[in-house]
């Protein structure tokens, strides 16, 4: 450990938590009217652990005074912190989180190897104080959360949560507590994207279009309104967790696709297809580069386009999101601090200048919304006159839509668990006085399941509990600064097709305008 640290110029110590010989100490407060004396077990340079007359007592090291010639050195002790992460993050996004977290903190950053298999940050203050040592390794998700189960790791930055089975495996082995074993932190958004050369004529294509093309059955993109010319294939490496994802989209078995090339890296795929004008792939939209990603078709004819709005609305059916994932137990300073500023607006620039989209949500006006009037008009059903769509741009005129939108079970008032999360966001924002001055309209649309008059009754409900539980989770905002409206839309504004069970779940939303 000291030798790594005298080549960078480092002549302290780095320590991760350790047990302490066992010496006499005594704690005192700052101002000196409390004191405890007692044998030293355990110091990480943050808590003190002593076995005392009163039998084993932590204390926070914060405004504690150690006296006694077993004190420790505060400044020997820093984070030895792992990380495990996919491929394509734990590539570009950590370590430029990790760099520009510690510009921000005023540290130096210093990285060791950088190869498929990880590598080490070592990470010191103006003093050239060791902070931390980040160690990460690279995989796919499966391998990431069975080494957070087995605490061979602290952090895991993966595109999926833990499955039911790798939470009972955690649960089986000790890690966390009887119930779950992990804690979720949400980093950026990024999607499945199928992506084609620039100078491809095709701009969007069905699901149904592309798992043809991927099985064989499609081979000349005359088919497809193409040039005349045999379609050449790019797809992910099978095992990643991105070939998972195109299996389970594309309804299909590893077996069944055609022939095609698989690089190892999204980022290869995107580079040859956008080099190849007959070409085309399967990636993520933080990887897209120079080639160009394709809109969806939905059953109906309704487009979905995979820009930064509609992933990170989610409006775009094939969004992904980014998690770090920390077993329940204590972390260092270090990483604490470092996943709270994770959602600062320094890191959510980060995050999107590596390629992904950050949760800070950005806006469109209606008329920005360039396909919503023709889907609403394409989509509508016999219960849909043109009184309500008028009434949907009456609603929403002068007015932009904020990207967080909260999604619901079938035919129920129950949020699902993903969108839970956009109610604390939207609450903050709130509280700093983002919308100062303004009107929130919380906006509910359905599916177009059932009768237009339920659909508009259950509309407006969901939209009342996403308000609701917004005011309620702003504890700190001033009520009279912010207005709060509620309506509730029905069917009339579908953003996907209801004839599958994706689509009618993206249309189960509300949406937030701010006028």
């Amino acid at each position: 450990m000291r030798k790594f640290l005298q080549q960078l110029g480092l002549v302290t110590l780095l320590c991760c938590p350790i047990a302490v010989a066992a010496q006499d100490i005594t704690l005192k407060s700052a101002d000196g009217s409390i004191r405890l004396s007692g044998t030293l077990l355990d110091y990480d340079g943050e808590f003190y652990t002593l076995k005392t007359i009163f039998g084993e007592l932590t204390f926070n090291a914060l405004g504690i005074v150690c006296t006694g010639m077993g004190c420790p050195d505060a400044g020997q002790y820093a984070a030895d912190l792992t990380f495990f992460s996919t491929p394509e993050a734990g590539s570009t996004l950590l370590p430029a989180l990790i760099e520009d977290f510690g510009f921000a903190a005023g540290e130096t950053t210093i990285r060791s190897g950088h190869n498929t298999g990880g590598w080490t940050y070592f990470v010191s203050d103006v003093a050239q104080i060791p902070v931390a040592r980040i160690q990460a390794h690279l995989g796919e998700s499966a391998l990431a959360f069975a080494a957070l189960s087995d605490q061979k790791t602290d952090i895991t930055l993966t595109t999926r949560t833990a499955e039911i089975t790798e939470r009972a495996a955690a649960l089986e082995a000790g890690s966390g507590d009887l119930t779950d074993p992990y804690r979720i932190h949400l980093v950026a958004l990024d999607a499945l994207v199928v992506i084609v050369s620039q100078n491809n004529p095709v701009s969007a294509l069905s699901l149904d279009d592309v798992k043809k093309i991927f099985t064989g059955e499609i081979v000349n993109w005359a088919v497809l309104g193409g040039i005349d010319a045999p379609i050449s294939l790019y797809r992910p490496k099978n095992g990643t967790d991105l070939a998972e994802d195109v299996s389970a989209v594309l309804q299909m078995e590893d077996q069944a696709f055609a022939h095609a090339i698989m690089p190892t890296l999204t980022a290869k795929i995107a580079d040859a297809v956008a080099a190849d004008p007959f070409a085309i792939g399967i990636s993520r939209f933080s990887t897209v580069r120079n080639s160009k990603a394709l809109a969806i078709i939905g059953p109906c004819g309704i487009r979905t386009h995979p820009d930064q709005f509609n992933v990170q609305s989610e409006d775009y059916p094939l969004t992904r999101r980014l998690y770090f994932t920390t077993a329940r137990k204590r972390l260092p300073v270090f990483a604490r601090s470092f996943l709270s500023w994770v959602a600062s607006d320094a890191a959510q620039n980060t995050i999107n200048a590596q390629g992904y989209v950050a949760r800070t949500p950005v806006s469109l006006t209606l008329s920005q919304q360039q396909n919503r009037l023709t889907n609403a008009i394409q989509a509508a059903g016999d219960d849909i006159n043109l009184g309500q769509l008028k009434g949907l741009v009456r609603a929403f005129a002068g007015a932009s839509r904020l990207a967080t939108t909260f999604r619901f079970m079938d035919s129920s008032t129950k949020m699902e668990s993903r969108s839970v999360l956009n109610i604390t966001q939207l609450a903050r924002q709130i509280e700093v006085g983002d919308f100062d001055g303004h009107e929130l309209i919380f906006a509910g649309f359905s599916d177009s399941t059932g009768g237009s008059e339920g659909n508009r009754r259950i509309s407006r409900q969901r939209a009342e509990q996403v308000a609701a539980q917004v005011k309620k989770a702003a504890t700190r905002a001033d009520p009279g600064k912010v207005k709060f409206r509620v309506i509730g839309m029905g069917e009339v504004s579908p953003l996907a097709c209801d004839d599958t069970d994706l689509g009618r779940f993206t249309n189960r939303r509300v949406e937030v305008w701010i006028k």
